[in-house]
């Protein structure tokens, strides 16, 4: 008997909660799904009222929220943020926030000194129901000037509809997904994957027009898409080294991404991008990646591959780069997080002519690294981490470990 009134009460439990509850439990599901994707969700008490609406409508392609659920993950924010109510007739913002860490590492070759590695503030807000800014200022290394001090991003995005806009100004370029999550919470490690630093070059700063949106191809598998064009990379030492906001050969660079998201677990897609590198305008380089995201209840998974090409006049060879890494964490009782991650890069390229650096063009290692975050809050974190380098065949083995200490907020 008490065996059949048990499973009477868990199927009838739905049809005794009010409209109201099911509501907010259908919005708190939501808000875990979309938003706890890619980063921990925050707390609705975390933001005021008045900045929900802005907040969720500037992630609604990132999260490919449908007009509806837009409103009701708004409603569910709004009303447990303090205040408690918004106006969401007008435009929102701005809002303030930023972060910053401070870093040690130290090697077998010598003892590095403490370093303030960032110290960067952002700036969003609407300035209409279908024009959104966002501007993101680093001091880097104590902003000690010259190079160190710097616009990471600048935009404007204008809203064609709910779902597709063009982003003008300078930007994150977007090829595969590191770099949107290389700051220090939303990086569940200390270090950069090689492969996103050297090929991906995190971060990928530029200036140009995006054209990105996002489309629900079923009620379970969302589509969304980047295609851009802007100034390109440009005639630095390596990949790295050639970031530039001002053109530097009159010759606009082209990309695209595509991301495929199944039931708010999955993540699949690819990037692409050509232009031309030299001063001359003469020589091509062409990048292509795939990445993979997953979450399960074990464990977060993620994957990246990357590859590029560069054309360099004779008797300078091509340039061949190539690397991947994979990764996986888990959280446990939102506080602790250990993290493991394997990656390889194959880094070749030639073009001393050019300006490339024959020291910084010719990498060929492997990374193992072992990492544990402590959380006191969603937004503090302190990490240890410690990464095994190990050399491919045209390098000499060396001993270069690396033990690394970060101490990050956002706020």
């Amino acid at each position: 008997m008490q065996k059949r009134l048990a499973w009477v009460a868990l199927f009838a439990a739905p049809l005794l909660l009010t409209p109201p509850q099911l509501s907010a439990q259908a919005a708190e599901e939501l808000y875990e799904a979309k938003c706890g994707r890619c980063h921990v969700a925050y707390a609705p008490e975390e933001y005021a009222a008045e900045e929900w609406p802005g907040i969720v409508r500037s992630m609604r392609s990132q999260a490919a929220l449908t007009a509806e659920e837009e409103a009701l993950l708004t409603d569910y924010l709004v009303g447990l943020a303090p205040g408690g109510e918004a106006d969401e007739s007008g435009p929102d913002g701005p809002v303030l926030g930023g972060y910053l860490y401070t870093e040690y590492f130290k090697d077998q070759q010598k003892a590095k000194n403490f370093d303030l590695h960032y110290l960067a503030f952002t700036v969003t807000g609407w300035a209409s129901d279908r024009i959104q800014y966002f501007a993101e200022f680093e001091l880097e290394h104590g902003g000690t000037g010259g190079d160190n001090t710097f616009v990471e991003q600048a935009y404007i995005d204008f809203w064609l509809n709910n779902n597709v806009a063009v982003k003008i100004g300078g930007i994150l370029t977007p090829f595969n997904r590191f770099d949107e999550f290389h700051g220090p919470l939303a990086n569940f490690t200390i270090s950069r994957p090689q492969v996103s630093r050297e090929i991906g070059v995190s971060a990928w700063k530029d200036v140009g027009v995006v054209l990105h949106g996002f489309t629900d191809l079923s009620e379970d598998v969302s589509l969304a898409f980047d295609a851009y064009t802007i100034n390109g990379l440009g005639d630095g030492s390596n990949l790295r080294g050639s970031r530039q906001y001002r053109d530097n050969n009159e010759d606009r660079a082209i990309g695209g991404r595509v991301n495929l998201v199944i039931q708010d677990v999955v993540e699949v897609g690819g990037s692409a991008y050509n232009g031309a590198w030299d001063d001359e305008g003469e020589y091509d380089l062409t990048m292509f990646g795939g990445f993979v995201m997953v979450r399960t209840p074990f464990a977060d998974f993620w994957g990246e591959y990357a590859d590029a090409k560069t054309e360099n006049p004779s008797p300078d060879g091509d340039g061949d780069m190539s690397g991947y890494f994979f990764q996986a964490s888990r959280l446990f009782h939102d506080k602790f997080r250990p993290t493991i991650r394997f990656g390889s890069l194959d880094y070749l390229d030639p073009g001393t002519q050019l300006g490339r650096s024959s020291s910084k063009g010719d990498k060929d290692l492997t990374e193992f690294v072992l990492s544990f975050a402590y959380y006191p809050t969603n937004k503090v974190a302190l990490k240890a981490e410690y990464i095994f380098f190990g050399e491919g065949d045209r390098k000499e083995t060396v001993d270069n470990n690396l033990f690394g200490l970060q101490a990050a907020v956002s706020f």
